[in-house]
C-alpha cells in the first residue's frame, strides 16, 4: 500500500475519532503522529521537530504571558468597565471583543498570540455575565483568523504582493501585477461581513453549554488569589505591553513570547507551578499531532495530488467567477487538511500555471486562495487557533465543522464576487 493511501486512511481514522470524542483529542492526534512514523509516511525527525516549532513555543509561552496579565487586576478592571459601557448586553460585549480582536490583528503578526491575548478577557467576562464561554470563544477565533491582516499596507504582510508578483513572473505571467491595495480591496469588505457574521449569526449555532471539558480555566484560579504587590502588578502590565510591541515590531514571535514568560516567572508575578499549569498542554499537544499530519500529507505528495485533481476540474471552464470560486474551495479544503501557510506554498504556483494556460488573469484567484487560507476553521488542522478555541469553549469537532462552514461559505461567495469583478478573467 502506497504512503499516500496510508496517510489518507490514517487521516480519516483520526477524523472519526475526533468526531466520536471517545479519546481525548490531544492523545488521538499524538497516536496518529506515531502511526504516521511507523508506516513510513513521516520522517521521525520531522515528527520530533513539530514539538519545537515556532508555533508550539509561541503558543505555550503566550499562554503564560496571558496568565501573567490575568494575575494582575487589569482583566477585572477591563471587564467591569466594558460591562458597564455595554450595559451587560451579550451582543454588545461580543461585538466589542470581536472588533478589538480585529484591530489587534492588523498589527500583531501571530493569530495564535492574538487569540491567547483576548481569550482571558472573554473568559472573565463570561464568568461575570454567568454565561458559558461556548457562546463567545468561537466568534473570537473567527475574528482572530479571518479578520487579521485585512488592511495590507499597515499589516505585517505589507510586502505580500511582491512575493506573488515573483510567482507570476516565474511561471510566465507578465501581463498584470498586484499592488499593495489589491488584496485589501477584497479582504476589507469580506472582513466586515465576517465581523457581522461572528457577532449576529454564529452565536445562534453554538451550544449553550460546553460539549467537552474546558481546559483553559487556569486564569480563574489566578484571579481568586491575593493581589500582587505594586511592583509585580506593574511588571505584569509591563511584560504584556513589551510582548505586544515586540510582536508588532516584527521580532521573532517565539523569542519575544518566551522571554516574556521567563521574566514573569523570574520576577515572581507567576510561580513555576502557575506557569506550567497555564501552558495548556492539551491544546499544545493537539496542535503538535495535527501539525505532523499536515507535514505528512505534504511529504507523501497527497497535498499535490489533491491540488492536481481539483485543477483538472477547470478544464473547459471559461467563466471567471466559477474559476475563482473553484480555487477558493480548493484552498479552503486543503487548509482544512494542512496548515494555512503550507497551502499557499503548494497552491499559488498551480493557480498561476492554470490561469496562464486558460488565459485568465491570475490576480483574482491568487487573492481568493489567500482568502481561503484565512477562512477555514472547520478542523483542528486548519490553524492552531482552532484547537485553542475548542479547549477554551469546550467545542466538539462536529460543532466546529457545522459552525465553521457558515463563515467559510459566505466569505467564499462574497470574496469571489468582489475579486473576480475587480480582476475579471
Amino acid at each position: 500500500m502506497s504512503p499516500i493511501v496510508i496517510c489518507i486512511a490514517l487521516f480519516v481514522v483520526m477524523l472519526v475519532l475526533f468526531f466520536t470524542n471517545k479519546i481525548p483529542m490531544s492523545f488521538t492526534a499524538l497516536a496518529a503522529m506515531v502511526a504516521l512514523v511507523f508506516f513510513g509516511c513521516l520522517d521521525s525527525s520531522a515528527a520530533i521537530a513539530t514539538f519545537g516549532s515556532n508555533t508550539v513555543i509561541t503558543m505555550a509561552s503566550m499562554f503564560v504571558v496571558a496568565a501573567g496579565l490575568t494575575r494582575t487586576q487589569m482583566i477585572n478592571n477591563v471587564t467591569r468597565l466594558l460591562y458597564k459601557v455595554t450595559e451587560g448586553s451579550f451582543t454588545k460585549v461580543l461585538a466589542s471583543y470581536v472588533v478589538i480582536t480585529c484591530i489587534i490583528g492588523q498589527f500583531v503578526p501571530s493569530i495564535v498570540a492574538i487569540f491567547a491575548l483576548v481569550h482571558p478577557l472573554v473568559q472573565n467576562m463570561c464568568d461575570r455575565m454567568n454565561i458559558s464561554p461556548s457562546k463567545m470563544m468561537y466568534p473570537i477565533a473567527i475574528a482572530a483568523v479571518s479578520t487579521s491582516f485585512i488592511i495590507e499596507p499597515i499589516g505585517p504582510y505589507a510586502a505580500w504582493y511582491v512575493t506573488q508578483n515573483g510567482y507570476m513572473e516565474s511561471y510566465g505571467w507578465t501581463s498584470t501585477q498586484l499592488n499593495m491595495w489589491n488584496e485589501t480591496a477584497v479582504f476589507l469588505p469580506v472582513g466586515i461581513v465576517t465581523i457581522l457574521l461572528a457577532i449576529f449569526v454564529v452565536p445562534r449555532f453554538l451550544p449553550d453549554q460546553p460539549e467537552r471539558p474546558i481546559t483553559a480555566i487556569g486564569g480563574r484560579k489566578l484571579q481568586e488569589q491575593a493581589p500582587l504587590s505594586p511592583v509585580r502588578e506593574f511588571l505584569g502590565y509591563g511584560v504584556f505591553v513589551a510582548v505586544i510591541l515586540g510582536l508588532m515590531l516584527g521580532y521573532t514571535s517565539w523569542q519575544v513570547t518566551l522571554i516574556g514568560a521567563i521574566v514573569l516567572v523570574a520576577s515572581g508575578v507567576l510561580t513555576e507551578r502557575e506557569a506550567i499549569e497555564n501552558m495548556n498542554m492539551s491544546t499544545v499537544l493537539l496542535y503538535v499531532g495535527v501539525s505532523a499530519f499536515g507535514t505528512a500529507l505534504a511529504q507523501t505528495g497527497a497535498a499535490e495530488m489533491l491540488a492536481d485533481v481539483f485543477s483538472k476540474m477547470l478544464d473547459g471552464i471559461t467563466n471567471g467567477y466559477i474559476v475563482g470560486f473553484t480555487f477558493y474551495v480548493v484552498g479552503f479544503l486543503m487548509t482544512s487538511l494542512l496548515y494555512n501557510r503550507a497551502v499557499s506554498t503548494v497552491l499559488i504556483p498551480l493557480v498561476v500555471i492554470t490561469c496562464s494556460s486558460i488565459g485568465c488573469d491570475p490576480r483574482g484567484p491568487i487573492i481568493l486562495v489567500a482568502l481561503s487560507t484565512m477562512s477555514s476553521l472547520v478542523t483542528p488542522m486548519a490553524t492552531a487557533v482552532v484547537p485553542m478555541a475548542m479547549n477554551a469553549g469546550g467545542y466538539s469537532a462536529k460543532t466546529c465543522l457545522k459552525v465553521g462552514l457558515i463563515p467559510g461559505v459566505v466569505r467564499g461567495i462574497v470574496g469571489t464576487l468582489i475579486a473576480m469583478t475587480l480582476y475579471p478573467m
